[in-house]
């Protein structure tokens, strides 16, 4: 599956980032260092973070894009430099629980 799909079939709406990546899993964590032991390259990250320590990590892990739950957002200053590393990020209106089960049942 690749990030358009993800974005069509979940109902996302982007907030930075043009690039399309495949997704290969998902890791859902708020704590960052536990983030830079457990994201694989290629999946999505699920969190609440939205400061410009997750764009390091997300860049860092390689992870496909980030989802923020919940109707969260990121500042501006963060979304510049995510379109600056080519990182997508995503917003949802839905929990992290719903957008990880939503996405099981797609791959």
């Amino acid at each position: 599956m690749n990030l358009l799909t993800l974005a069509k079939e979940l109902k996302l709406r982007r907030l930075s980032g043009e690039t399309d990546r495949e997704i290969e899993s998902c890791y859902i964590s708020d704590l960052l260092s536990r983030v830079l032991g457990g994201c694989q390259s290629g999946d999505i990250w699920i969190t609440v973070q939205s400061s410009l320590n997750m764009v390091a990590v997300a860049v860092m892990t390689d992870a496909s894009c980030v989802i923020l739950p919940e109707g969260l957002t990121a500042p501006d200053n963060v979304i510049e430099k995510a379109n600056e590393e080519g990182l997508a990020i995503f917003t949802s209106d839905e929990s992290a629980y719903s957008l990880a089960v939503k996405f099981s049942q797609l791959i």
